[in-house]
């Protein structure tokens, strides 16, 4: 089955792309440096900005543009890893 023709799939892939969020505290706590002093911290910090709107984006796109949500959900799942590689180091 393609999830790209089902929209009740497509929702929920979409849904559960923000439940990493939930771990994003949990991912700065063990980050020990300082705040502003290390762009790592920094990136950590700022990443909520960019995940919340790229899930809105994909929202927004998922019946038209099938292939832009993809794409944007495909950057944001490895930005997450990303993230917390950047987090355990």
């Amino acid at each position: 089955m393609d999830p790209s023709n089902n929209p009740r799939t497509t929702k929920v892939i979409i849904l559960l792309s923000l439940l990493p969020l939930l771990l994003w505290p949990v991912a700065l706590l063990h980050s020990t440096s300082t705040l502003f002093n290390d762009t790592g911290r920094l990136l950590m910090l700022l990443f909520p900005l960019y995940a919340l709107p790229s899930v809105a984006i994909a929202w927004y796109c998922r019946e038209e543009r099938p292939e832009v949500m993809w794409v944007l959900l495909w950057l944001l799942w490895l930005s997450y890893g990303a993230v917390f590689v950047l987090a355990t180091l």
